[in-house]
């Protein structure tokens, strides 16, 4: 397998579903018959098979996809939310690092798999440990990106069906009351460039 950008944007967008979909999962989010098992990187994992869903992640993904591509992508993130009022429960914040990986020997490859399974199996254990969630719990994705990047969606076409808003510090000024103690930084994986962590809010 040879590197290049198309190859490490897909794997960057695949690893985003997977953890996504890990964490809606874990964190009972959505009824646990929504999801079905598949492997991957050698281990196995939930996958949604719930269509609502899966339209609103495959929009989210598909602008992800198109901001790393241009290497403007800077992180994703996702916050639980409890409906009624609206407060910030807890954030899982995958920052992306911008940098070439290798995938043109079998031995780059066997690490980078390697890797993103222990940084699955490490964020399965993590998530156990959480206080359990509200039942009144929704969630969103937010993609950090440039204010040029940002435009440059809202005028490609095949980004129109994705809901694109641009957020103020008047917007997130309910997240900031977040507890002291970060509980991760879950996982990094060096080859891809990509590492998570966790913040409950008070």
């Amino acid at each position: 397998m040879s590197s290049g950008p198309n190859i490490e944007t897909d794997i960057v967008i695949e690893l985003l579903e997977i953890y996504i979909n890990s964490i809606l999962f874990a964190r009972q989010l959505y009824p646990a018959g929504i999801f079905r098992q598949r492997r991957a990187y050698n281990i196995p994992v939930w996958i949604s098979i719930f269509k609502p869903l899966n339209d609103y992640l495959a929009k989210t993904l598909r602008a992800a996809r198109e901001l790393k591509h241009r290497r403007k992508l800077h992180k994703v993130e996702l916050l639980i939310l409890k409906d009624e009022p609206e407060t910030s429960l807890e954030s899982y914040v995958f920052e992306l690092e911008d940098h070439e990986f290798s995938l043109n020997t079998d031995e780059n490859l066997l690490d980078l798999e390697e890797q993103i399974r222990k940084s699955l199996l490490n964020l399965d254990c993590r998530l156990k440990g959480l206080k359990k969630l509200p039942s009144d719990t929704t969630f969103k994705i937010m993609l950090y990106t440039t204010e040029s990047a940002f435009a440059g969606l809202g005028n490609n076409p095949r980004m129109q069906s994705f809901p694109l808003v641009k957020e103020t510090s008047q917007d997130l000024a309910p997240k900031l009351h977040r507890t002291n103690t970060q509980l991760l930084p879950v996982s990094h994986t060096p080859n891809v460039g990509l590492q998570l962590y966790v913040e409950e809010y008070l």
